[in-house]
């Protein structure tokens, strides 16, 4: 559907749903986001390349005249009821605690945010690792923007989403993609620096390639506990590597130290973190150069280095992660395809040929449902703009 079409059925499914209450009516699209290479980084304050893809948020909002929030949702048929005055975790709530963590941390900003009605509808896969949590929380940010009088960048738009999720519902995230979610652009990638937030918008030039999603349908529960206790392993890693060298503040750092030499003294599993981070680092700011020379066999190279490293010194891959990402290195004219996103289930995400995109689903599907009696959901992407607000 057109995205107009889409835009203005929107805001008739709201009236539907809320009547039309007679005040404006907010209409925005926030994209959930690929990340190409750089994962587990962000909060280790180095180098991510994402970008935002046309699978979105969308969201419809107006103001009440109490206290009351509703926030209902297309997807999973379900009205969240609860008061602007008393904003709190509830994990009865699920998929609402996102744009209610949004309110809160703008409430504590000092804006007056009273009742307000929300629809959202979503076709970004859940659990995929494609970040439906940040569109919907940036989605949420940016239609109380519109209809409160109040001013955010989108750099501090990122930052309050990304403090909603960390503090509110407890995923101790980075900011890689609430920024992707309001700063992608369409026909690029952002390389993204995340210790001083500097970015750049690089070419992605796919002329004669396709970007690939296989969905291992196996559902990330990252507030469970793992994606917050590699968090913690990778703080136990900086703390025992500033004994030795005090300039060291964050993973990032290790990047251009002879890695052998800085990590021998760390126990087995804080160096194998330490590692990752390291080496991936390294191999985003290549994969990066990559784009802008059109390398993009190296590129695909590195994406199969990514999945290996996560896999064995990460330790976030699953069975159903590693089946998909090697047999979708084996199809020909498949450049590279590694686990994305934080992990423990979600997606692979495959660099390919157009011609060999037949072949990379029929082989992926035969060989998945083959080992787990299951099917994997295989679409392709495209890149997008960032959250935008648009008129019906």
């Amino acid at each position: 559907m057109p995205l107009t079409s889409r835009i203005s059925a929107l805001r008739q499914k709201f009236i539907s749903t809320f009547g039309d209450g007679g005040r404006k009516i907010a209409l925005v699209r926030a994209p959930g986001r690929i990340n190409l290479i750089g994962e587990h980084t962000d909060y280790n304050e180095g180098y991510v390349l994402p970008a935002a893809v046309n699978k979105a948020v969308f969201v419809a909002a107006q103001r009440r005249t109490d206290t009351q929030v509703n926030i209902f949702s297309s997807l999973f048929d379900e009205k969240i009821t609860f008061d602007s005055r008393t904003l709190q975790f509830n994990s009865d709530h699920g998929w609402a605690n996102y744009p209610k963590g949004v309110i809160s941390v703008l409430t504590n900003r000092g804006w007056k945010i009273e009742g307000i009605n929300i629809y959202v509808e979503s076709d970004v896969p859940l659990g995929s690792g494609m970040s439906s949590s940040a569109a919907l929380e940036c989605a949420t940010a940016w239609a109380c923007l519109s209809l409160y009088p109040y001013q955010l960048t989108r750099l501090e738009m990122a930052k309050a989403c990304q403090n909603a999720e960390n503090r509110f519902v407890g995923v101790q995230c980075g900011i890689m993609d609430q920024f992707a979610s309001a700063f992608g652009k369409k026909g690029h990638a952002i390389f993204l620096d995340c210790r001083t937030l500097s970015f750049e918008h690089v070419p992605l030039s796919l002329d004669k390639h396709s970007i690939v999603i296989i969905n291992s349908r196996v559902k990330r529960k990252l507030a469970s506990g793992e994606y917050n206790k590699r968090r913690e392993q990778c703080t136990e890693a900086v703390k025992l590597l500033k004994t030795a060298n005090p300039k060291i503040r964050a993973l990032r750092d290790l990047e251009n130290e002879n890695l052998d030499s800085a990590l021998g003294s760390l126990p087995p599993l804080p160096r194998k973190r330490a590692e990752h981070v390291a080496r991936e680092c390294r191999r985003t700011r290549e994969a990066m150069t990559c784009l802008k020379k059109g390398d993009l066999a190296r590129f695909g190279h590195l994406m199969n280095e990514s999945h290996e490293s996560l896999r064995d010194l990460f330790e976030v891959s699953c069975p159903e992660l590693d089946v998909l990402a090697e047999s979708a290195q084996s199809v020909k004219g498949v450049l590279g395809a590694r686990m994305m996103g934080g992990g423990f289930g979600g997606c692979v995400i495959a660099l390919a040929e157009k011609g060999a995109v037949e072949d990379l689903k029929r082989e992926t599907s035969k060989t998945y449902q083959k080992r787990f009696a299951t099917h994997a959901d295989i679409y392709e992407v495209e890149t997008d703009d960032g959250t935008a607000e648009y008129t019906a």
